[in-house]
């Protein structure tokens, strides 16, 4: 007997006649079977995913056949994909590109890596029959890439040879940069005797090419690094290349790799950053590359320094958590708020908010909304939006602020792809009224929502 005072709850099942997995299963297979094929019945990507489960239910050879024979329809087809297939094709590639990455992969890898090279080839067979503003079609290749990374040193039974003819095949007739990236992707799965040929019918090309193609250069490198011959790596690397911070970085880990901890440093001086480069980001590779470097040389103290000095000019919470844990007790803590009261005066209020979000700190990153609300645009949603998240609960003046600062984004400027996100920020922002002081710094919701009404409907 259910005590007094307390009420049972009783959940009730969903209706016999939703659509979910249990409900078709009562069905049984019969009766399924025979609305899959009424479904299918004029709808052609439908079939194939049909004969795609068939096929792996035969075999992994079957699957790799029923893939390929896909593929190739698609390359020998020269029709250009319009606006309306656009989703529907891109689907279709995709289910394929799964069935060769996860069903085909487990069963053989070697069969699997040979249709989704397959697969990242059609990029050439359809440049030009497509646009891909969306970049679907081009996420399709790169998951089938990051596929063929995952399968390569499973492949033990793969023609090495075949595969290295085919991977050649691509670089030398492909106008992106995919045979590269498929090229270091499959290379696990080649064995030394076909990289060593490739590397030196590469090198011949090179040779007799008055402008080196960059992607072939860039594929001989990764055959080098294969070969673990960092002085082949280097005769790849153009004199006004290494003075890059990204590149001279590459070659400084190439070296310290080897030992050759002199040469490294060398290759980091020849390729430091000028002071204006530092205002950005894209000098923490260089910085990562240097503080290993200076460890490996035994100068903790320098690597201390440099992990202060990279953070300071980059706001790297990674960098900043490298530097606070090797402090010791106490020192940790001063250290931590010294870092975030000068990420409170950074010169870009974007990336202090970013940073603020991801160390995180809740308080400094309301009180950076509270001193530089107006110069966080609304127009960066990726910054504005996990701080919004991470100010909600206590900081809900802070939080308001950036929802609005979205908000008004939008509806001034008319971006109708953000619609439903901003639709979904007035909400937030009225779920937020209830924990407002009666001082907030803004009109107040109601107000609000009218003023936004005469821009646009949300």
């Amino acid at each position: 007997m259910a005590e007094a005072g307390k009420v049972k709850v009783v959940k009730r099942a969903a209706p016999r006649k939703t659509v979910n997995a249990a409900n078709l299963a009562l069905l049984g297979p019969e009766r399924l079977a025979a609305l899959l094929i009424e479904v299918a019945d004029g709808q052609a990507g439908i079939k194939r995913r049909l004969k795609l489960a068939l096929a792996g239910e035969v075999g992994a050879a079957d699957l790799a056949v029923e893939i390929d024979k896909r593929v190739e329809a698609i390359g020998d087809s020269r029709a250009r994909i319009n606006w309306r297939k656009y989703k529907e094709f891109v689907r279709d590639l995709d289910a394929h590109r799964v069935a060769a990455g996860e069903q085909l992969g487990e069963m053989d890898p070697a069969l699997a890596i040979g249709s989704l090279t397959r697969i990242v080839m059609l990029s050439e067979a359809l440049e030009g029959r497509i646009n891909d503003t969306k970049a679907e079609v081009a996420d399709v290749f790169e998951a089938a890439i990051a596929d063929v990374a995952r399968l390569a040193p499973e492949a033990t039974k793969i023609d090495s040879r075949g595969l290295g003819e085919t991977l050649l095949s691509f670089l030398l007739n492909a106008s992106s940069r995919l045979s590269v990236e498929l090229l270091r992707a499959a290379a696990p799965a080649l064995d030394p005797a076909t990289v060593a040929d490739l590397r030196t019918r590469m090198g011949k090309r090179l040779a007799d090419q008055k402008r080196p193609d960059p992607r072939l250069r860039a594929a001989a490198q990764v055959l080098a690094d294969l070969q673990g011959d960092v002085d082949g790596f280097l005769a790849l690397v153009p004199a006004s290349q290494r003075v890059l911070p990204p590149v001279g970085a590459q070659i400084a880990r190439r070296l310290l790799a080897a030992g050759r901890i002199p040469e490294a440093i060398a290759a980091l001086e020849d390729s430091a950053p000028a002071e204006t480069e530092r205002a950005g980001s894209l000098t923490v590779e260089w910085d990562e590359a240097r503080i290993a470097v200076l460890e490996a040389a035994g100068d903790e103290t320098g690597a201390q320094f440099a992990r202060w000095a990279s953070f300071k000019t980059t706001l790297s919470p990674d960098m900043l958590r490298a530097f606070v844990k090797r402090l010791p007790d106490f020192e940790d803590v001063e250290a931590e708020d010294q870092a975030l009261a000068y990420a409170l005066a950074f010169p870009d209020p974007h990336r202090a908010l970013a940073f603020l979000t991801a160390w995180p700190s809740a308080e400094y990153a309301a009180r950076l909304v509270a001193k530089r609300g107006p110069a966080l645009h609304g127009d960066r949603p990726e910054v504005l939006e996990p701080a919004a998240r991470l100010l909600e609960h206590r900081h809900p003046v802070a939080a308001t602020i950036l929802l609005r600062s979205m908000i008004d984004d939008v509806v001034r400027h008319g971006r109708t792809e953000r619609y439903a996100a901003a639709r979904t920020h007035l909400l937030e922002a009225e779920s937020l009224v209830p924990s407002l002081p009666a001082d907030a710094p803004f009109e107040d919701h109601e107000t609000y929502r009218r003023r936004i009404a005469a821009y646009r409907r949300l």
